[in-house]
């Protein structure tokens, strides 16, 4: 996922900086950097922008008189060199802040909780939105719609989807990174080395869940999380 950003501030040494560190970020891609609010005004309202880099102190107008411009789904990042503006940043909505001199480190940090709101909500993630995920096999990239998953086992180096039709593909990758962009309401973690996409079990015993004559095993780790699963969807 690549998100766009704009930059606001008079500083021009805050703005190069912030540029820079934009354009070193492959997921960042940068829409617009403003030496003032005003002339930002229009590139701001026309363009799909997901991240604003905003100075507090401006001369014509104010960063946080700004922040009220913007639209809301603009997540706003408050720059500022007095710390104790943070507070008054977050009363106009804002999303975070960093203070001046900006560290490349911090900066990443900040990014990266925009990274991970994004990738929480579904109009952001294309497989949570879509229903399906894409894998590579070999040369070919074949579509797997979520209903037609049993569960994911963790092979070494590669992860291996047990299908409905009883068929398997291998891939390459890992659990954790997959476990994070498949939906909650359907996948879950149950052990170390499987997810189990928990709307498509026959049913759960001795700690296991059953898929025909599969099993998959429940680590007592994730004990919990999927008695709390079958618990909410229970009748009784």
């Amino acid at each position: 996922m690549i998100l766009n950003c704009a930059i606001i501030d008079e500083d021009p040494e805050a703005l190069a900086l912030l540029k820079h560190y934009v354009e070193e970020t492959p997921s960042l891609k940068l829409i617009g950097a403003y030496h003032n609010a005003i002339e930002a005004v229009d590139g701001i309202h026309h363009s799909h922008l997901d991240i604003l880099f905003l100075a507090i102190h401006m001369q014509q107008i104010s960063g946080l008189e700004f922040a009220k411009l913007v639209p809301m789904n603009v997540k706003i990042i408050f720059t500022t060199a007095f710390k104790e503006y943070a507070i008054e940043a977050y009363k106009v909505n804002a999303f975070d802040y960093l203070v001046k001199p900006i560290l490349y480190g911090d900066f990443m940090q900040t990014c990266q909780k925009v990274f991970d709101h994004y990738m929480q909500n579904d109009a952001y993630n294309p497989i949570k939105r879509d229903g399906f995920v894409v894998v590579k096999n070999e040369s070919r990239y074949t579509r797997i719609p979520f209903e037609n998953i049993l569960f994911i086992e963790s092979v070494k180096d590669y992860v291996k989807f047990h299908m409905a039709d009883g068929h398997n593909i291998m891939t390459l990758g890992n659990l954790k990174r997959l476990e994070e962009k498949l939906p909650r309401e359907k996948f879950r973690r149950v052990h170390r080395s499987f997810i189990a996409n928990l709307t498509n079990f026959d049913y759960i015993q001795n700690m296991k869940v059953i898929y025909g004559k599969l099993a998959v095993p429940i680590s007592d780790t994730n004990r919990d999380d999927v008695v709390k699963f079958v618990e909410e969807h229970g009748i009784n």
